[in-house]
């Protein structure tokens, strides 16, 4: 009798020596039901001791995969609510499409742009340079896609400038599509960028324009959509180009 009390007391010298809790383990004493939460760490803790790396691994995979697809959802919604919010704040204040322009990136000409306009320091205003717009072989019509695009942005209002060569311009002018220039920038401003053969578009030679722009044509025509909804911010770009000319 008095053997077996020495053997209990050495196990449970032993077992405070190693911090091994067999109160915790052994369901004699508790329910894994009744435990505590400090309770069922604990034992959490003791199981995975036990354990190698790889039974470790499928344990954690087995027992803890809700959690962890949990938290990576929660991230991800995170992330998808801020792009939500950011998107929903920022405003486009002028729009620029680039017809068969060769730019693979637009970053370095709408910061210029921005410059321009003021708005470098307003993290939500942002200047657009579209590039997805181009003619077919003969350079007087627009592909099938482009046609698309060219519709769905001017019906929508999300176009403020286009840069084209003249013989699309041709093709594409019909009542009431563009805006009158002549109006919109004043009879002395549109005057300063020569004769045209209507109010409703700019033609004007231009190879520094053509380079920042990726065009392969010097002789650029300038219109603004009817639907513009960044009327006052196209006419300030294009006054200037005079001084640039």
């Amino acid at each position: 009798m008095a053997q077996n009390n020495q053997e209990k007391i050495l196990e449970a010298t032993k077992d405070k020596q190693t911090g091994h809790d067999e109160s915790v383990l052994n369901p004699v004493y508790k329910n894994e039901s009744d435990l505590s939460r400090k309770e069922k760490r604990l034992l959490e803790k003791e199981k995975l001791k036990g354990m190698g790396p790889g039974k470790k691994l499928q344990y954690i995979w087995m027992y803890y995969k809700p959690v962890m697809f949990g938290i990576l959802a929660a991230i991800v919604l995170a992330f998808v609510l801020k792009d939500w919010y950011i998107n929903a704040k920022t405003k486009t204040v002028l729009s620029i499409a680039a017809v068969n322009s060769q730019l693979s990136d637009t970053d370095d000409i709408e910061k210029q742009v921005e410059e321009l306009l003021g708005v470098t320091e307003d993290k939500y205003s942002k200047v657009q340079i579209s590039v997805n717009i181009t003619t077919d072989e003969t350079g007087g019509n627009l592909d099938y896609y482009a046609q698309t695009a060219y519709m769905t942005q001017v019906q929508a209002g999300t176009l403020d400038v286009m840069l084209m060569p003249e013989q699309l311009y041709d093709s594409l002018n019909t009542d009431g599509i563009f805006l009158n220039l002549e109006e919109l920038l004043g009879d002395h401003v549109f005057g300063e960028f020569g004769t045209q053969s209507d109010q409703t578009h700019i033609t004007i030679k231009d190879s520094r324009l053509a380079e920042e722009f990726g065009l392969s044509y010097d002789s650029i025509t300038i219109v603004v959509p009817a639907s513009a909804p960044n009327q006052k911010n196209a006419a300030k770009w294009m006054e200037s180009l005079i001084s640039e000319e």
